[in-house]
């Protein structure tokens, strides 16, 4: 009977540790599974200090406001937009941002990198 307990009870250790091993694993978080890309245009509506309102990215005809715009190089500084190619990340939340003195606010859009297209 002893023998049989003990059986029992390692068996029962290793099923913990295997479950515990899979739920750990399974919800590690992987930044590359986020990783997006996508050919895009990166639209400017100019300078804020100017009642402007910075860049925005639309992809498939859905609008994003870019996480950190001064990242963004000066020369996709270009009125009408620049078609691009883009690694990004959707980040879940909105972007607060005024244009002219309204505020408003877009999906946000984290942006790894932007190519010319």
């Amino acid at each position: 009977m002893v023998v049989a307990f003990e059986k029992y009870e390692n068996n029962m250790i290793k099923l913990i540790t295997f479950l515990a091993l899979l739920l750990i694993l399974g919800c590690e978080d992987k930044k590359e599974d986020k990783i997006l890309e996508a050919d895009a245009l990166l639209r400017w509506d100019g300078d804020y200090s100017y009642d402007g309102c910075g860049f925005f990215i639309v992809i498939s005809e859905n609008e994003y406001k870019p996480e950190d715009e001064v990242a963004i190089d000066d020369s996709f500084k270009v009125y009408g937009g620049v078609d691009v190619f883009i690694k990004y990340e959707l980040l879940n939340e909105t972007i607060e941002y005024y244009c002219g003195m309204m505020p408003s606010e877009l999906d946000g859009i984290k942006l790894h990198s932007i190519e010319n297209r």
